[in-house]
């Protein structure tokens, strides 16, 4: 069965991730005085209570609630701002059908496309036909996420030529790695941040932007274990982004894939002098004599 969608205003929805930071998040859509609705309704995601995602009309993007949930985006992403010509019900059950893939093996697995941090990837993998039909009844979907500025997908089709229906989403297994390796970078920072490590206090763009070359560095000594990429990245905060200069831990790295050992293991045979050897150079530039 297919609905097309007559030419009407378009409303303007909050689409909230609010497993981001469900203490401050969901008591915010409850000062909103707005209706809103979870996705996750009638789901076994439904247990996740104010962690759920949820949808929610906005009428004045100048109101304290919506401002301060702007502000929890830029730290934490979680908000994607939807224009649709659909009530808030026909919206969420719209997306609902999209949140589950078939990944074979008679499983299905949920699929993060309301995570600013993934939906770019997430359309991406898609492709232009599921794509089009997820848009039928969205004008422009809106997230900033990874990124410093807004990013914005918009649906050019005439409203009269758009085709509402069920579709069946299935990911192969070029699809399912394609998205682990897009989801990744942002676990193992999440890891850092929660290990103090990394400083969670700077916006979510400048944390990742200044983690993402540590973590594409240990790509290229072809670490392919997030433990051992996590570790690499771990020791690029605390010796520099120069540490694997050094001879021995180029030595390390560069044999390490044979030995089949992990890099957490491997690298404490390093010992302190040469870790006092790449704080000097980190410090002063130079070899300390």
């Amino acid at each position: 069965m297919s609905t097309r969608f007559a030419p009407l205003q378009s409303h303007l929805y909050a689409v909230v991730d609010a497993a981001a930071r469900p203490e401050r998040i969901y008591p915010l859509l409850q000062q909103s005085g707005k209706a809103f609705r979870s996705a996750y309704a009638g789901l076994p995601e439904e247990a996740l209570g104010p962690a759920s995602l949820f949808v929610i009309p906005v009428d004045d993007t100048g109101a304290e609630w919506f401002r301060e949930l702007d502000r929890i985006d830029l730290y934490s992403p979680c908000l994607s701002m939807v224009w649709s010509y659909v009530d808030l019900d026909s919206l969420v059950t719209h997306l609902q059908a999209f949140l589950f893939a078939d990944i074979g093996d008679n499983m299905t697995a949920l699929v993060r496309f309301f995570d600013p941090r993934n939906t770019g990837a997430v359309f991406g993998i898609w492709g232009e036909q599921i794509r089009s039909i997820f848009m039928s009844p969205i004008e422009r979907w809106m997230y900033r996420g990874r990124h410093r500025d807004t990013q914005s997908i918009t649906n050019d089709a005439p409203a009269s030529q758009r085709t509402f229906r069920s579709i069946l989403i299935q990911f192969d297994q070029a699809d399912i790695d394609a998205l682990m390796a897009h989801t990744e970078p942002d676990e193992l920072l999440a890891t850092l941040i929660e290990t103090d490590i990394v400083d969670g206090k700077p916006a979510y763009c400048e944390r990742f932007a200044d983690f993402l070359p540590r973590y594409q560095q240990a790509i290229r000594w072809d670490l392919t274990e997030p433990a051992d990429r996590l570790v690499f990245c771990q020791h690029t905060y605390r010796y520099g982004m120069s540490f694997d200069r050094n001879p021995e831990i180029q030595n390390l790295l560069s044999g390490h894939k044979a030995t089949g050992e992990s890099l957490g293991v491997a690298i404490k045979r390093i010992s302190g002098s040469v870790w006092e050897q790449i704080e000097y150079t980190r410090d002063f530039g130079t070899v300390e004599a």
